[in-house]
């Protein structure tokens, strides 16, 4: 028998196949993150520049205390992107998350799972009929929930005319430095995203990507598009609430004028993530990510010594610049 030469035809087929199969769902795996890959790719970036300023930055003490610094806007930024994956926006997010935070630091005294629980109902219903004035009013959601946001400020004030409230004191610790040494909003986090997960292969789920897609399209596809619209606002006062919940518990009070940066900060994050804001495309790790990014972004900020009116000077250019690329890179994608 003669040796044969190896040559390229040779070497069997299925092992390039192969190959061109594993780079081709790589790339394909790419694609559909891209989002989160980027933001990923920023936040190292952005946690390598924080750790100059913060040595301690990695240690367990120093991450429970951030997040449950970043926990609420966190939260905030899921409820917006709720929202706006529905083809919506909602302007009265910091109204609801405010009034949500005065009714469990009200209530907190009599009980922390009652005050929950009636804090949570209050966003929820609050949220709830704020889709409801968009699905059957027939104006655009940010005229809707601009009016809503004086509405439940207005009612949030009558909760808690001024700053004060008390939460149990044991509870404010361990949300803030770790219990048993677990950090309590990492299991939030990880609670939320599940739920979030177990309702995007729902029904209503998939409906509301749907909607905000196409809406005439989902509703001659026989979707109640108004029904979905409700529901999205409902979830969103879900996330909306637990963030005034968290808040309440990290600060061991309640203010009826603090949810005002959040609602913008939402819609910064939700944006930077990729969601669209004519609805229909977004992935919610990515907005866990962008919110992560823009908390990040505050504090160093801060450590940087800058004037607070030059830190939101630079705050604003810097999401600027970040969503002005990925519009860019977005772009260049499609065409």
């Amino acid at each position: 028998m003669t040796d044969q030469p190896v040559t390229e035809r040779s070497v069997p087929a299925g092992r390039g196949v192969a190959r061109e199969a594993g780079a081709g769902r790589f790339g394909s795996f790419l694609r559909r993150n891209l989002d989160v890959t980027g933001l990923c790719a920023l936040l190292v970036i952005l946690l390598a520049v924080y750790s100059q300023y913060d040595s301690e930055l990695f240690t367990p003490a120093s991450i429970t205390i951030l997040s449950a610094q970043f926990l609420p806007l966190i939260l905030a930024a899921m409820g917006q992107s709720t929202v706006m994956l529905a083809g919506g926006i909602d302007l009265s997010l910091g109204s609801v998350l405010a009034l949500a935070m005065a009714v469990f630091a009200v209530r907190a005294e009599d009980g922390v799972a009652v005050a929950a629980v009636l804090a949570l109902a209050a966003a929820v219903s609050t949220g709830a009929a704020n889709g409801v004035l968009v699905a059957y009013a027939g104006l655009p959601p940010i005229i809707v929930t601009l009016a809503a946001s004086f509405l439940w400020g207005g009612v949030t004030l009558v909760v808690l005319p001024q700053p004060g409230g008390s939460v149990p004191a044991g509870l404010v610790d361990a949300y803030n430095n770790g219990w048993n040494g677990i950090a309590l909003p990492f299991l939030v986090v990880g609670a939320v995203l599940l739920l979030w997960k177990t309702v995007r292969t729902t029904r209503f789920g998939l409906s509301l990507y749907a909607v905000g897609g196409n809406e005439h399209g989902a509703y001659a596809s026989g979707i109640g598009t108004r029904k979905v619209k409700i529901g999205a606002y409902g979830l969103a006062g879900v996330f909306v609430g637990l963030a005034g919940i968290g808040l309440a518990i990290q600060t061991g009070s309640g203010d009826a004028t603090i949810g005002t940066p959040y609602t913008l900060n939402s819609i910064a994050a939700s944006v930077l993530a990729g969601v669209s804001f004519f609805g229909g495309v977004g992935q919610m790790r990515a907005t866990v990510l962008a919110a992560l990014l823009i908390g990040l972004l505050t504090n160093l900020l801060l450590f940087t010594g800058l004037s607070p009116f030059y830190q939101l000077i630079m705050q604003g250019a810097v999401l600027i610049v970040a969503i002005a690329v990925k519009t860019f890179a977005t772009r260049e994608r499609t065409d």
